[in-house]
Parts: structure tokens; C-alpha cells; sequence
């Protein structure tokens, strides 16, 4: 893992995982969840889900804006439950760690009602459980390795990436590549899956995929295989180049 020391904090913030192949089962990807729990559930339902087998990974915001923060949080306890940062999950660390002014305030005021009648030591414990996860995380898939981070990538090589410090609040934060719709694909892994953006649906820009399609507000949660979208890229890139 690759680790960023923070001044502020004991806790370290872990940039990088990497994830080894599923050889028993399958590899799903959920878009932005943002508390809407039991659409997750049904999504997994209707795909056929085994926890025995199969993964779930996260491209993170599972709290906030919907119902069930706190049902999306417990996610976290689950072995077959993987998740990247999102910005959503930065604001509350730095709201349960911070001195209650600036970002502190407007997550309490603008996201964190669901919040307010929780103990502040479990608070401050999913902070920390929070803390831990990682902002990148590479997963192989034998044949290919996807890399997932919530916005978006900085700069047009994963690896150099998720070795640079600097890169983390474009990771979390950015919106350049859908507003610039920029087309050159990402080196070092085969594709890219990322949320943060609303979408109308997924949409692809070069080899990056995204798919938060803003669950909370049009009840639709985008959940797929991870051998599916890439699929799905390589045979477009195969017909048109």
C-alpha cells in the first residue's frame, strides 16, 4: 500500500490497493450508493448475489442524501464488501476530526442531519474506520486490472498516479474529464471506473467509465460485472479502434 502521512491526525491515509483475482466468483461494481441501502440490496438481489463467492466494489459516497447512511456505513463490516474514498466520506472524517468551522460545518449543515443523534464516539469511530480505506484501488482480473477511484483520474498514467501525493484531490473532487470530455485513455491498467458525476446513464470517455446515476434522485443505482464493462469497452475498441 502506498501511504500519505498526515500532520493532523495519527491515522495515515492509504492512497493504493491493490486487490488479487476472485477465483471463485464474481466481481461486481455499484455506482454511488448515498444512503439509498435497500436499492442496493435489490440490485444485488436481481443479479444473484453470493457473499460466499462474489465481491462488491465501491467507487465510494455510500452515505449521505439517502435514507440508510448508517446501513451503507455497516457495509463496511462485510468481507465481501470493498470500497474506495469518496469525497462524501472525506467530508465526514474532517467533520468528526476537525475544529467545526469551513468544511466541518457546511458537511454538518448540508449532508450530516442523518448524523446528528449519533453517539459522537461511534462517529468518531466510523471516521476512523473511514480513514482507513483506500483513495485507488487496482483489482485483477487474470487477463486485465481495472482501476477504480471515486472522481476521476489525474493525468493520463494510473501508476504515476497513485504514487503522487498530490493526485488525491483530483481522485476525490474532480470533474474536469466529463466537463472536457478529454479522450485519450488512462495507461497502466486496461480501463478506469469512477462516480461522483450524475449521469443521465454511464457513460464512457476514452477507457474511463461513469457510473454514478444518481440513485437518491432518480432511484436508479447502476450495479454491473466488472468483466462485463470491460468487455464492453474492448469490443468497441476493437470495432472502431
Amino acid at each position: 500500500m502506498i501511504l500519505i502521512p498526515q500532520k493532523s491526525t495519527q491515522c495515515r491515509t492509504t492512497i493504493h490497493q491493490y486487490i488479487e483475482q476472485n477465483i471463485i466468483g464474481r466481481d461486481f461494481v455499484v455506482g454511488d450508493i448515498h444512503g439509498c441501502y435497500k436499492l442496493l440490496m435489490n440490485c444485488l438481489k436481481r443479479v444473484g448475489f453470493d457473499p460466499a463467492k462474489d465481491r462488491l466494489f465501491s467507487v465510494g459516497d455510500i452515505i449521505d442524501r439517502g435514507p440508510d447512511s448508517i446501513k451503507c456505513l455497516r457495509l463496511l463490516q462485510e468481507p465481501w464488501f470493498h470500497m474506495v474514498r469518496g469525497n462524501h466520506e472525506e467530508m465526514l472524517i474532517n467533520a468528526c476530526g476537525g475544529g467545526g468551522g469551513g468544511e466541518s460545518y457546511n458537511w454538518w449543515v448540508s449532508y450530516g442531519a442523518w448524523a446528528k443523534w449519533i453517539d459522537p464516539e461511534k462517529m468518531q469511530a466510523w471516521a476512523r474506520r473511514l480513514k482507513e480505506l483506500p483513495i485507488a484501488m487496482t483489482i485483477d482480473l487474470n487477463e486485465y486490472q481495472i482501476g477504480i477511484c471515486h472522481a476521476e483520474t489525474d493525468g493520463q498514467n494510473w501508476r504515476k498516479m497513485i504514487e503522487n501525493p498530490r493526485s488525491v484531490d483530483v481522485m476525490l473532487w474532480g470533474r474536469r474529464v466529463l466537463r472536457g470530455k478529454s479522450p485519450y485513455d488512462v495507461e497502466g491498467v486496461d480501463i478506469t471506473i469512477h462516480g461522483h458525476t450524475p449521469l443521465d446513464k454511464p457513460q464512457w470517455v476514452g477507457n474511463r467509465y461513469f457510473m454514478d446515476t444518481g440513485a437518491c434522485e432518480t432511484g436508479t443505482l447502476t450495479l454491473r460485472k466488472l468483466s462485463d464493462i470491460y468487455m464492453e469497452y474492448k469490443t468497441a475498441r476493437d470495432l472502431f479502434g
